[in-house]
């Protein structure tokens, strides 16, 4: 009998301790899985700043982008808004481009604001000089989804509505990767490329064309921008920094400097050296006012947004801390600009 209440002792004893060793071997299991999903502060947000930009592009593509039936003669005028576009006779050359369904699909793109440009146009930035913009265009000419070009030696004849037009305005085509503006006549001394003038379009016996702007021509198909240079002294001018939490960088984050009394805008890119974002062109003019606007996404659908209104001084530097904001916040403030 003794023996057997010893066997049971021992018995208990053995399962005691077997349990406790399963325990241990759970948490133990159970704590490496938790170091292995805790990120380290090293690793930080990601996010991608280009999912955040196509989607608003997706929000403003009604109101900025039209597309036009053109005849497959061409010869005939149209008017979107302030812009009129005037497209001559024989501008495709049907022997390349055969015109099966009568006519070509013009996808016109027009930036007309502060917000659009932000959005979906090109910085007013020129060979490091900064721009006035009176009014950004994309023209794609397409069939059946393929890009057409133009017939060598026509141009496309643009007239921008203005009733107060201003002298020594410039047309400008966007450079190969659209981040600035390149001088239509590669002459920056030459002011001859944009004129004022007065039209009336016959149509047809109906319809008429009328108004007063600008005209220019253009023998390309893509950006093109009716500009004027700041006239500012060079010691007038500085760089614009901005700084922000280590996470935001040129990946996830934009930053533009939006210049409240003109139609201009600059993108700040990051500097990994010196940690901020900055106008390293040098080209901003001191004592303008300007408002400087973060969008980013740390992840997607989370989107962080900060502004602030500033008057430039020498060598500026602006520190800002971007806080979660709904999609719909930001895309209203950017309408707004």
């Amino acid at each position: 009998m003794k023996a057997k209440r010893v066997y049971k002792t021992k018995n208990r004893e053995m399962s005691k301790f077997f349990y406790v060793v399963g325990i241990a071997v759970v948490m133990m299991s159970c704590g490496k899985d938790i170091d292995l999903f805790v990120p380290r502060e090293s690793q930080g947000p990601v996010g991608d700043i280009t999912r955040l930009k196509e989607r608003l592009l997706d929000g403003i593509q009604d109101d900025i982008v039209s597309t036009i039936k053109v005849p497959c003669d061409g010869d005939k005028a149209f008017q979107i808004g302030d812009l009129v576009i005037d497209i001559p006779a024989g501008f495709v050359d049907l022997t390349l481009y055969p015109c099966s369904s009568g006519y070509f699909d013009l996808e016109v793109t027009i930036c007309d604001s502060k917000g659009e440009i932000l959005i979906a146009g090109i910085p007013t930035i020129s060979e490091g000089t900064l721009l006035e913009s009176r009014i950004e265009v994309k023209l794609q000419l397409k069939q059946a989804g393929s890009v057409v070009h133009l017939n060598h030696g026509k141009t496309i004849r643009l007239l921008v509505n203005d009733p107060d037009p201003r002298d020594r305005m410039e047309l400008f085509f966007g450079n190969a990767d659209n981040s600035e503006w390149l001088q239509a006549d590669n002459n920056p001394d030459t002011w001859d490329n944009v004129a004022n003038t007065e039209w009336f379009i016959q149509q047809d016996s109906n319809q008429t064309i009328s108004g007063f702007g600008y005209e220019c021509f253009a023998d390309t198909m893509d950006w093109i921008n009716v500009d004027v240079f700041f006239a500012i002294p060079e010691d007038q001018r500085t760089t614009v920094c901005v700084e922000l939490p280590e996470e935001y960088t040129n990946t996830n984050t934009q930053i533009f400097m939006v210049f409240d009394d003109y139609k201009s805008i600059v993108h700040l890119p990051g500097n990994a050296d010196i940690k901020q974002f900055c106008e390293h062109y040098g080209s901003t003019p001191i004592g303008f006012n300007v408002t400087i606007v973060a969008i980013s996404e740390l992840g997607e659908g989370t989107y962080m947004f900060a502004s602030k209104s500033t008057s430039v001084t020498e060598n500026l530097e602006v520190k800002l801390s971007p806080v979660r904001t709904p999609f719909n916040e930001i895309e209203n403030y950017l309408r707004a600009l």
